[in-house]
């Protein structure tokens, strides 16, 4: 399976590195391009994957094209281009760029993936969820699928549900790391070294997270094992409750999720 990365950022970074990581694909089997060509040339330099020439170098050499640029930058892709791509499986990581504006663009590709992936896809814990502009051959769903679970995990999803997928893993990262954060000054504020506070912070997260996922079991009674009667947790969980934290964290998640919906009405 031979792969074309236009588009050479972060994100391109961190698939090309978990695909070399877990021996899916080797080094000649990729190959990237980049709008300046300097963030590609870095890519194939650090990694050892091969450097397309142009664009039609790209498509030619490549049986699946990865579009790892902004989402801006889907109006440069011309006429030549989309000739180029047929007959291509076409994989889109641009955010907010739907089906039908990728299939536009790509009219005669033999299908497109579309992806929203997340962060922690550079450390191999990434979550991504993906949706396809036709029923998948068993070969390209098994491409699909062992792309996207080279770098964490993958659940596919009705394209409407994009938008509360973004949501949930998309923004979820900046989320878990906002509450580490205020957790840490928090603790950090009432006298705790800001380094320590934020290592136990972390570590609690971590640890809590992975015993949900371990247990089997649904929050509440997690919660319910933690809390005693007027005890410390109850005055915590109290005192948020007061707050109406729970309320202001599912406006933000319609807030997010009708952002979604917007930015995907604009392109």
């Amino acid at each position: 399976m031979r792969i074309g990365f236009l588009g050479a950022g972060n994100l391109a970074r961190a698939m090309v590195q978990s695909l070399l990581k877990e021996g899916d694909q080797t080094p000649s089997d990729l190959r990237c391009l980049s709008g300046s060509g300097a963030t590609a040339q870095r890519l194939s330099d650090d990694l050892g994957i091969a450097l397309a020439e142009s664009r039609q170098d790209l498509f030619e050499q490549s049986d699946i094209i990865v579009l790892a640029f902004k989402p801006q930058h889907l109006e440069t892709i011309s006429e030549e281009d989309s000739k180029l791509a047929s007959g291509k499986l076409i994989i889109s990581v641009l955010a907010g760029r739907t089906l039908n504006s990728l299939s536009d663009h790509f009219p005669s590709a033999r299908n497109i993936a579309r992806v929203m992936p997340n962060t922690p896809a550079k450390i191999g814990k990434g979550v991504s969820a993906f949706c396809y502009a036709e029923n998948p051959s068993e070969e390209d769903k098994a491409s699909v699928e062992s792309l996207l679970e080279s770098f964490g995990y993958a659940y596919q999803v009705d394209e409407p549900q994009m938008h509360i997928a973004t949501a949930l893993s998309g923004c979820g990262p900046a989320l878990f790391f906002r509450f580490i954060d205020v957790l840490a000054n928090a603790a950090a504020e009432k006298g705790i070294p800001k380094d320590l506070a934020l290592e136990v912070a972390i570590k609690t997260g971590l640890g809590s997270l992975e015993l949900m996922r371990q247990s089997n079991q649904d929050p509440q009674t997690l919660i319910d094992e933690v809390v005693s009667p007027n005890g410390v947790t109850h005055a915590l969980l109290e005192s948020l409750k007061n707050s109406d934290w729970h309320y202001g964290l599912e406006n933000g998640i319609t807030d997010a999720v009708n952002r979604s919906i917007e930015l995907a009405g604009e392109r």
